[in-house]
């Protein structure tokens, strides 16, 4: 009797096919889909066998795909938005699977939080896909860092500090999720707090005549503090 739930049939007819039959389905939905093709890439990232970091080829991937969903004029509206960040999602789902070298989700991770500031500027986004995007990639990256070697933990502290850096995340309101990051990461490292703590004196500087950001500004600075004390 042939199966009746899709896992079943799709069980069914992986046991009924060649290799060769497989190999060629594979190569060609990969050229056809690159969804399905950025997919297979991630997952079997490893087998490359490279030494170089994989966020600039992410990077690219990404811009491909906002380039795929935009208009004419380089604008993203709302129902392609959709299409787009849901895409970006399903790269991050397979990024956190265990299957998935660590190396090759934390550059996604990075190459997709590098790429929100630019893709908030030319994409409607009234459903805030942004903001979910980018607590996804910081989760993920919280996740992958227990199991990260020291030199790469603070490789990792050090960009996400660099990102932290940047006003722009501030000024989109994107900044908290990564400071959560740098709160865990520095908590028993005192020279890693005075990183973060300068990193917020020269966001202060920025902001001198916006009181609600100044304000907003010295309330992380506190929160910190404590967070650390306690």
């Amino acid at each position: 009797m042939k199966p009746t739930t899709r896992i079943g049939q799709i069980d069914y007819i992986l046991q009924r096919l060649s290799p060769q039959e497989l190999q060629t389905f594979v190569r060609e939905k990969a050229l056809q889909d690159a969804d399905f093709r950025d997919t297979l890439l991630i997952c079997f990232a490893d087998l490359l066998g490279s030494d170089t970091p994989s966020e600039p080829k992410y990077q690219q991937m990404l811009a491909d795909m906002t380039q795929r969903h935009a208009n004419a004029e380089g604008y993203i509206h709302a129902s392609s938005a959709l299409h787009l960040t849901e895409a970006i999602r399903k790269m991050l789902a397979v990024a956190r699977k265990a299957t998935t070298p660590t190396r090759e989700t934390t550059d996604l991770c990075l190459a997709v939080i590098s790429d929100l500031p630019t893709l908030a500027g030319k994409m409607e986004d009234p459903e805030e896909h942004i903001y979910s995007l980018m607590r996804t990639s910081c989760t993920t990256l919280w996740e992958c860092y227990s199991v990260l070697p020291a030199e790469r933990q603070q490789a990792l502290f050090e960009r996400i500090l660099q990102e932290y850096a940047k006003p722009v995340y501030l000024d989109l309101d994107l900044d908290n999720a990564l400071l959560s990051l740098l709160k865990d990461w520095a908590q028993r490292d005192t020279k890693r707090q005075r990183a973060c703590l300068h990193q917020l004196e020269q966001l202060l500087k920025t902001v001198e005549q916006d009181h609600w950001r100044k304000n907003y500004l010295l309330e992380q600075t506190n929160s910190l503090l404590s967070f650390w004390k306690a």
